[in-house]
């Protein structure tokens, strides 16, 4: 077994998986500016990240689908903003969005999201705000 920890908070409003090497922001959207966020707004939100050098990087950018499935962990329990559990681990402060976009490689108007209540990977108009969130992630170079 594997004595490291997968994630290893960075003390700076990150996380990093050294399964993938991936750094998370800590918050999802909904945590940070306490609001619901359309892909657009999503993708604004994730280029302010980047012009302010959030926690010193301006790579941050949309998980793939692959990316954010990863997070997934049915063995892994967590507390969305509801107070229901989603399936993400605990390193992650509680009170997130259950649903997460991902980057939507996708031609036209559809893009996908993450739902951590039970991992499923669904399509959604790019512009319906519903109730989702994104966790903005980048690839870390440095080794800390």
């Amino acid at each position: 077994m594997n004595a490291s920890p997968r994630f290893i908070d960075n003390n700076n409003d990150t996380i990093t998986d050294q399964k993938t090497g991936l750094t998370w922001t800590k918050e999802d959207t909904w945590q940070r500016e306490a609001r619901w966020v359309s892909w657009d707004e999503a993708k604004d939100y994730i280029l302010d990240l980047c012009q302010a050098r959030f926690s010193g990087n301006n790579d941050w950018r949309f998980p793939t689908t692959e990316e954010v499935l990863g997070l997934y962990d049915p063995d892994a329990v967590n507390t969305d903003k509801y107070g229901s559990a989603i399936y993400l681990d605990p390193i992650f402060p509680s009170g997130c969005l259950p649903t997460v976009w991902t980057d939507g490689h996708f031609m036209g108007n559809e893009g996908n999201i993450l739902d951590f209540r039970n991992g499923e990977i669904r399509s959604l108009y790019k512009s319906k705000s519903g109730r989702m969130a994104v966790r903005a992630v980048y690839e870390k170079t440095e080794q800390t």
